[in-house]
Order: structure tokens, then C-alpha cells, then sequence
């Protein structure tokens, strides 16, 4: 049995959970992993990046990135949470409004316990040639296929990202 079995949370209140919720929110933003009061997913994705690769964190109102390299490189951090093994709707990422970054990094987490399923690092170029407009909110909506993730210039991250969970 594992420890989240042992708390027996099936036995608990709606009302309680979400208050579990609340207070685990509260102690990752202590920690410095969350900043926001949003789904701790994106955050988390983007504290591993800028733990794994150093440089400036954006502000929360940044719109185009997410962590400035040392070297200057502006980078968005795209995160998906993914069954495993993953549904083909897993692969759609939240949407781009802007392409004033010089990369992304593609994080999926794994739905059981957040842990790095694959972290990829896409030149903007090859995002932007890969997606698809849409009028209606004037958005750009990527699918992160195999063929985009394992394309020649896009480099696995996956080991360093994962070893900044630690």
C-alpha cells in the first residue's frame, strides 16, 4: 500500500479535498515550485527548465517566454500532463499567442505523480512552421508529434530536466 492509499482519501469530504488541494498549493508556492494559484503543471515545468538550465525566470505577466538562458536565448516552456501510455489528445499543447521566443521546451509530465515523462527543446521555426491558426481568438494551436519531437533540430532534454526534480 502507498502512502496516498493510507490517507484514505476516498473517505473523505469534497470540501476536504479541495482544502488539501489549497494547502498543498500554498506549501509549493512556499518552495518556491508554483507562482501562480493556476494548475501547478505549467509551474512545475517551468521551475524544472529553470532549474535544469539556469538564466531568468519571467515575471507572470512575461507573455512570450518563460526563462531567459544566460546566453540570451528566450525560451517557451509548453507543459502537458499525459496518460501513459499517452492519447492522441495528449499531444495538443495549450496555445501560442505570440512566437517572440527563440525555442520551446516541450515538458510531459506523467498524470500518476508529475514525474518527467520527455522534455524536448524545439526551435521556434520548426513550432511555428507546425502550427495551425485560428481566427477565432487569434491563436496558434501545436500537436507535439513524434515526428516534431524526434525531428533533427530538436534536442532531448529529458535526463536534465529530470534531474532537476531532485
Amino acid at each position: 500500500m502507498t502512502w496516498v492509499a493510507e490517507l484514505g482519501i476516498a473517505n473523505h469530504s469534497t470540501r476536504d479535498l479541495f482544502a488539501l488541494y489549497r494547502a498543498t498549493l500554498d506549501e509549493l508556492k512556499a518552495r518556491g515550485i508554483v507562482r501562480t494559484e493556476n494548475a501547478p503543471a505549467g509551474d512545475y515545468a517551468e521551475y524544472l527548465v529553470h532549474r535544469a538550465l539556469g538564466g531568468e525566470l519571467a515575471t507572470n505577466s512575461e507573455k512570450s517566454w518563460d526563462v531567459r538562458l544566460q546566453d540570451g536565448e528566450r525560451i517557451q516552456v509548453k507543459c502537458r500532463v499525459v496518460s501513459t501510455p499517452m492519447r492522441p489528445g495528449h499531444r495538443q499543447l495549450s496555445a501560442f499567442r505570440s512566437f517572440d521566443f527563440d525555442a520551446a521546451i516541450i515538458v510531459f509530465l506523467s498524470d500518476s505523480d508529475y514525474s518527467v515523462l520527455r522534455a524536448t527543446k524545439i526551435p521556434r521555426d520548426l513550432i511555428q512552421a507546425n502550427c495551425k491558426h485560428r481566427t477565432h481568438d487569434n491563436s496558434h494551436v501545436f500537436h507535439a508529434t513524434e515526428s516534431i519531437l524526434s525531428h533533427e533540430s530538436a534536442v532531448d532534454l529529458t535526463e536534465l530536466i529530470r534531474a532537476a526534480t531532485s
